[in-house]
């Protein structure tokens, strides 16, 4: 049976909006008994201590993790970027393990990773995506030494997991932003037809703010964190509405025995991974187009990292 698994990236930490349409969206889950992947950021974490209510709905569901700090300089292409594959390790596994400035980009004190772990306990915080889709080999090897097993980052495999270094690594998304256009179904119809797994992406954010939240990121660090316009009420209202159907939608599809939407996570029984140059090639150009395109950043030895990390699978 095709498996599909509702995704979410929990991460606007700036706007309180974001966490009105988080609260929304747990409650359409519940409203239907389905069970998502929630991929918080330890910025995100951090404040979602204060809100109890939110934090219980989501021990429903699975925790993921989405980096420690997202958009704030340096991303993680930026600081995984130096020679050393060893030294790109490292550097992750401390960032990812603290508290990083909003402004700064500084390391503050701990945080990061730890703090999902503290708030959601005793859970375990096992399965990882990228901001972006923008991920690198030392930076997943650095969180895999942390607890992660399940990656949602990467293209290396289309339509169901495989298995590489230790690492359980999922299909891309089908779809990143639902409004329920025509093209939306199309997506959703030729995912479900192609496909033996779908990973269905959602950005609470996106449904109440009219664009990024991080776009005051993309030039360099702010000054001050600035808060994004927020979309008119009723256009919110009716986005909220659209994703409700596609949830009915899917709930229908489930019923009937055409789909099973879960959030298990489980090791693939597969042969080896295999791939070639080329292949390798295409990942590492996909990994980076976010930072390209949003921050216009072109790494210098991410390429080489890339080769490194495949070299046992070409």
């Amino acid at each position: 049976m095709h498996k599909l698994y509702l995704t979410f990236d929990v991460e606007d930490f700036i706007n309180s909006s974001a966490i009105y349409a988080l609260y929304c969206i747990l409650k359409i889950l519940e409203k239907y008994h389905l069970k998502g992947i929630f991929f918080i950021t330890g910025h995100m974490a951090e404040k979602l201590s204060n809100y109890p209510e939110i934090i219980e709905l989501l021990k429903n569901h699975k925790i993921g993790f989405h980096s420690s700090s997202h958009s704030v300089r340096p991303i993680i292409p930026e600081y995984t970027d130096v020679k050393s594959y060893k030294e790109a390790y490292e550097i992750s596994r401390i960032r990812e393990t603290s508290h990083i400035n909003p402004i700064t980009g500084k390391i503050e004190k701990e945080g990061g990773i730890y703090v999902l772990h503290e708030l959601f306990h005793p859970k375990k915080i096992e399965a990882y995506r990228a901001p972006g889709m923008c991920w690198t080999p030392p930076h997943l090897e650095a969180l895999r030494d942390l607890g992660i097993r399940y990656d949602f980052s990467t293209n290396i495999t289309h339509s169901e997991p495989v298995i590489y270094k230790k690492i359980i690594f999922y299909p891309p998304t089908f779809i990143q932003h639902w409004d329920g256009t025509l093209y939306n179904y199309e997506c959703l119809a030729t995912t479900l037809i192609k496909h033996k797994v779908s990973i269905f992406d959602l950005h609470p954010a996106l449904y109440v703010n009219q664009k990024e939240w991080d776009s005051i990121y993309f030039n360099g660090n702010p000054q001050k964190l600035q808060k994004t316009p927020q979309r008119p009420i009723k256009e919110a209202k009716s986005l909220f509405v659209r994703f409700e159907l596609f949830i009915k939608l899917i709930k229908f599809l489930q019923k009937n025995k055409i789909i099973e939407v879960t959030n298990d996570l489980n090791t693939p029984q597969t042969s080896k991974f295999v791939t070639n140059r080329s292949n390798v090639e295409n990942y590492y150009k996909t990994s980076m187009q976010w930072p390209n395109e949003r921050f216009n950043y072109r790494p210098k030895f991410i390429r080489k990292h890339f080769y490194d990390f495949f070299e046992e699978a070409c």
